[in-house]
C-alpha cells in the first residue's frame, strides 16, 4: 500500500458502500433503534430494539409504534410527533415502554426528525436506551437516602480533610446544628478541645483504610452540652477502591452513661451500707461470742457449783446414814431390850402387857423405817455391784416397803460400768422418781425399765396413779420436786422427759449418753 495515499473515509465512498456501513452501525448498537413514518408506523427495527423488546424486526416493521406503548403513555407520542411535524428534536426524554412478555421497561428516548432530499421532515428516528440499572441505582440511592435521613441516629459524611459533606435529621437533632450550618464546616465544629487528639487518630486510620466500631467519646452541641456517643467509622471509597472520605454513625449514649453512673453510685451505695451492716454484725457477734462465753462460763460455774453441791448431799446422805445406823440403831435396841425387860414384869398383868406388845410393835416397825432409809441414804450395793443390780435391789425393797407392786425390766445385761457419777446420777433419778410414786401417784403399779446400747442408756418408770397436767408441768413439778431432777439430770447431761395425762399415770424418762465403760464389774 502506497504511503503516500490518503485513507478512505465514509465520505469518500460509494453511496452504496456507505448505506452498507451505517445500516451495519445501526444492527450492531446495543441501543434500540427504530424509525417510524409520521403515522407511527414501523419502517426498521435494529438487534437492540429485538434485545430490548423482545420482538424480532419481522415482527414489529410494519406495525404501529403504539405496539410498545402502555395506554398511560400514548399522550406523549402523540407530542412527539406533533414536536416532528415541527422538525423539532427530542433529546433524553425519559419514558417507559412496554415489552412483548409484558414488562415495563424504563427508557431514555432520543427522536430526531427523518427529512427527504428537499428538507422535509417524512419519518423520525428514536433511539431508546435502557435505563433500569441506573434507575434502580437511583432509587437504590434515593432509600439509603431516606433511611440515613429518616434515622434516629447521626449520620455524617466528611472529607478526609475532615469536612463535613452530608448532615443528616439524627446530626441536627443531636447537636443541634442544621445541615446548612454543618456542611461545609471542619467536623471539629462538635470536639470538644480536649478530644481533638482522638479525631487526628481518626482520620490518620481512616488513610489507613480501617473501620472503628463503637468507639465511646463525648461530642459537643450547638448549647454547649456534653453528649455521651457511641461511634463508628467507616471509610467511604471511590470507584477505584480508593479512600477518599468518611462515613460517621453516632449513636447517643447519654442516657446510658447516666444510668451506668447511678447504678455505679447506687452499687458503691450498697456496698457501703454492706460494708457498715457486716462492720454491725461482726460487732453484734463478738458482743454475742463474748455473751455467750459469758453465759457457758456461767453456766459452767452453776454446773461445778451443782456438783459440788450433788457430791456434798451424798456425803451428807452417807453421814447421816451411819448415825442414824450408830445412834438410832442403838437407841432402837436399847429400847427393844427395856421393852423385853417391861414384858417379862408384865406377867399377870394383863393391860400392862398389851401396851408393851403394842410398843414392841412400834419399835420393830421404827427399826424398819430407819433400816431402810439408812439402806436408801447409803447406796451400798451401787458401789459395790453397779447400777443394774443396785436398781434391781432397791426395787423390790421400794416394793416391800410401801406395798406397790414394782419391777425391774432390763435389756441384755452387760458387765460394763458406767463412771460411778453417773451411775449415782441414774440411782438417785430412780429414787426420786419412785418416791414421788409413794406420795402423790396413787398408783397399785409400777414398771421400771433400765435399757443400754452403745450409745445411750435408758431410765423409764412408768406408773398407773393419777397423773397430773403435763402442759402445767413447771408449777406442779414444783410440788414434786422435777426441777430438782432436772438439775441433777443436767449433770450427766441426759434427756429428761416428763408424761402424764390426769387419770392415766406418769412415764419419766431419762436418756443419758454413755460417757464412759471405765470399770468391769467383780
Amino acid at each position: 500500500m502506497d504511503t503516500n495515499e490518503s485513507p478512505v473515509t465514509l465520505v469518500d465512498a460509494p453511496r452504496n458502500e456507505l448505506s452498507a456501513w451505517l445500516a451495519a452501525i445501526v444492527d450492531s448498537s446495543d441501543d434500540a433503534i427504530v424509525s417510524k413514518t409520521l403515522e407511527g408506523v414501523i419502517t426498521s427495527w435494529n438487534r437492540g430494539a429485538e434485545i430490548l423488546f423482545g420482538y424480532a424486526a419481522a415482527e414489529a416493521v410494519g406495525q404501529h409504534i403504539s405496539l410498545i406503548i402502555p395506554e398511560d403513555r400514548r399522550a406523549e407520542e402523540d407530542d412527539v410527533l406533533a414536536r416532528l411535524h415541527r422538525g423539532e428534536r427530542v433529546e433524553h426524554f425519559e419514558t417507559v415502554r412496554r415489552a412483548k412478555d409484558g414488562r415495563l421497561v424504563p427508557i431514555s428516548l432520543t427522536v430526531s426528525p427523518v427529512r427527504d432530499a428537499q428538507g422535509a421532515v417524512i419519518g423520525a428516528s428514536k433511539v431508546a436506551r435502557d435505563i433500569t440499572e441506573r434507575q434502580q441505582s437511583d432509587e437504590l440511592r434515593a432509600r439509603l437516602a431516606a433511611i440515613v435521613d429518616s434515622s434516629d441516629d447521626a449520620i455524617v459524611s466528611k472529607t478526609l480533610e475532615g469536612v463535613v459533606t452530608s448532615w443528616n435529621r439524627g446530626a441536627e437533632r443531636l447537636f443541634g446544628y442544621t445541615a446548612a450550618e454543618a456542611v461545609g464546616q471542619h467536623i471539629s465544629l462538635i470536639i470538644p478541645e480536649d478530644r481533638k487528639a482522638e479525631e487526628d487518630d481518626v482520620l490518620a486510620r481512616l488513610r489507613r483504610g480501617e473501620r472503628i466500631d463503637h468507639f465511646e467519646t463525648v461530642r459537643q452541641a450547638k448549647d454547649g452540652r456534653q453528649v455521651h456517643i457511641s461511634l463508628t467509622v467507616s471509610p467511604v471509597r471511590d470507584a477505584k477502591g480508593t479512600v477518599i472520605g468518611a462515613s460517621k454513625v453516632a449513636r447517643n449514649i447519654t442516657e446510658r452513661i447516666h444510668a451506668e453512673e447511678a447504678l455505679r453510685r447506687v452499687h458503691a451505695e450498697l456496698e457501703e451500707r454492706v460494708r457498715a451492716r457486716t462492720a454491725e454484725l461482726s460487732s453484734a457477734n463478738e458482743s454475742l461470742r463474748v455473751e455467750m462465753a459469758e453465759r457457758q462460763r456461767v453456766e459452767q460455774e452453776r454446773i461445778q457449783l451443782l456438783t459440788r453441791l450433788v457430791l456434798a448431799q451424798e456425803d451428807e446422805r452417807r453421814r447421816i446414814a451411819r448415825e442414824l445406823h450408830d445412834q438410832l440403831g442403838q437407841q432402837l435396841t436399847a429400847l427393844r431390850l427395856t421393852l423385853e425387860m417391861l414384858k417379862v414384869q408384865s406377867v399377870g398383868r394383863t393391860e400392862l402387857r398389851v401396851q408393851v406388845e403394842t410398843l414392841e410393835a412400834l419399835a420393830r416397825q421404827l427399826d424398819q423405817d430407819v433400816g431402810f432409809r439408812v439402806w436408801e441414804l447409803r447406796a451400798t450395793a451401787l458401789e459395790d455391784l453397779g447400777l443394774q443390780a443396785a436398781l434391781t435391789n432397791y426395787v423390790c425393797t421400794w416394793s416391800k416397803h410401801f406395798g406397790i407392786r414394782a419391777q425391774l425390766l432390763t435389756g441384755q445385761s452387760t458387765d460394763e460400768r458406767l463412771t460411778s457419777e453417773a451411775e449415782t446420777m441414774m440411782y438417785r433419778l430412780a429414787q426420786e422418781a419412785l418416791n414421788n410414786v409413794a406420795k402423790h401417784a396413787r398408783a397399785d403399779h409400777v414398771d421400771v425399765v433400765l435399757e443400754r446400747s452403745a450409745e445411750q442408756v435408758s431410765l423409764i418408770i412408768e406408773d398407773n396413779g393419777v397423773g397430773f397436767d403435763a402442759s402445767n408441768a413447771e408449777t406442779v413439778g414444783e410440788g414434786l420436786g422435777l426441777i430438782g431432777m432436772r438439775e441433777r439430770a443436767a449433770l450427766i447431761g441426759p434427756d429428761l422427759q416428763i408424761e402424764s395425762t390426769p387419770g392415766r399415770g406418769t412415764t419419766v424418762i431419762v436418756r443419758a449418753p454413755v460417757v464412759a465403760l471405765a470399770i468391769k464389774s467383780a
